[in-house]
């Protein structure tokens, strides 16, 4: 039997520390407390959202009506891939519980010598929401080393198993993204125990010399550092990391944008596509960097970064950001997306 909790503060399930009540709340430990749980929201027709470690979405500050659930689903399993599998001795698969800390599981793969998520070290959450947003960092993205996705479906109770191809990934988008009913129990990701970090990136490769050894511990201490010293301690302020995410633009309406700022910095992206830093444009061009207002503002190291500087309210991160999206279409014309889920 399920132990549903009713009228349930959000703000304390969050790292942006902001939110209202839940009229119900439950903490799924497996897959039957999932399914007791769809049984009892389809019996009263009410809206459901599945949390995981709560650092990238932003509560309203009205209440929820319907139940969330807040994924705990644990499991961790290494295993190493026979020749016969044509994948040779140095692959590994790592089987994990959607509801896992994510950086656990990047600590445990680092300690193991193995390849994959050192670039990915630091990102608050659960191996759940890393999936759902595909998240990223530093030249590697979630992605890389996915093989598979298991869950339900929350509305018909059937169970899914989706390869790579199928969960349709995008810069920090996916195919569960835009699908809330699918709801993740389980992943699988393939690792390495050769060589194979991406530290091109320029604020990794700056720190390593020539003759130094390039280990996962090595790229991890690294990342941890460069994110030690540009983003705030969610523990300590209230934020979700990047609030919004880096535009993505034709190649010609960069042209234009580079004709008017000559500096700007761009990266080739598919399809004829460039991505622009937006960080180097609140910056910049619009002189935003460390603006406040009220109870919020800008993260003075990471323009990215909008932070709760104490008590702010839902309403007051949404104004303030609204704000921050007018004053760049104003100066370039760029309509900028939100990163951040609002519920």
């Amino acid at each position: 039997m399920i132990n549903i909790q009713e009228n349930i503060s959000l703000k304390y399930f969050t790292t942006f520390q902001i939110g209202g009540r839940a009229r119900y709340f439950l903490i799924a430990k497996n897959e039957d407390d999932l399914r007791e749980a769809f049984s009892f929201v389809k019996s009263r027709k009410l809206p459901l959202f599945v949390l995981g470690g709560g650092s990238n979405v932003l509560f309203s500050d009205q209440d929820f009506s319907g139940l969330i659930i807040k994924n705990e689903i644990k499991g961790i399993k290494f295993i190493d891939l026979p020749v016969q599998a044509g994948q040779g001795m140095d692959k590994v698969i790592l089987e994990i519980g959607a509801g896992e800390i994510w950086d656990d599981i990047v600590a445990l793969s680092v300690i193991r010598n193995l390849f994959g998520l050192e670039n990915l070290s630091g990102i608050p959450g659960t191996v759940g929401g890393a999936v759902v947003q595909n998240a990223g960092a530093y030249g590697g993205e979630l992605k890389d080393c996915l093989v598979s996705v298991a869950g339900f479906n929350s509305v018909n109770g059937k169970k899914f198993n989706f390869e790579k191809a199928d969960c349709d990934y995008g810069y920090r988008s996916s195919f569960f993204k835009k699908n809330k009913k699918f709801i993740i129990t389980s992943v699988t990701l393939i690792l390495s125990k050769k060589l194979g970090a991406n530290f091109d990136y320029a604020s990794l490769k700056e720190q390593l010399t020539e003759e130094e050894k390039i280990t996962p511990q090595k790229i991890r201490e690294i990342v941890l550092k460069v994110r030690g010293e540009k983003l705030p301690d969610w523990h300590k302020i209230g934020t979700a990391g990047s609030f919004f995410k880096n535009p993505v633009i034709s190649k010609y309406d960069y042209s234009k944008l580079v004709e008017k700022f000559p500096d700007l910095p761009g990266f080739s992206e598919p399809k004829d596509k460039i991505k622009i830093p937006l960080a180097w444009i609140l910056d910049k061009i619009c002189q935003l960097k460390g603006f406040k207002e009220g109870r919020v503002g800008l993260y003075e190291k990471q323009p990215l970064v909008v932070v709760n500087l104490g008590g702010a309210t839902e309403k007051e991160i949404s104004d303030f950001t609204e704000k921050i999206k007018n004053i760049v279409v104003k100066k370039t014309s760029i309509k900028i997306e939100c990163e951040v889920e609002k519920i």
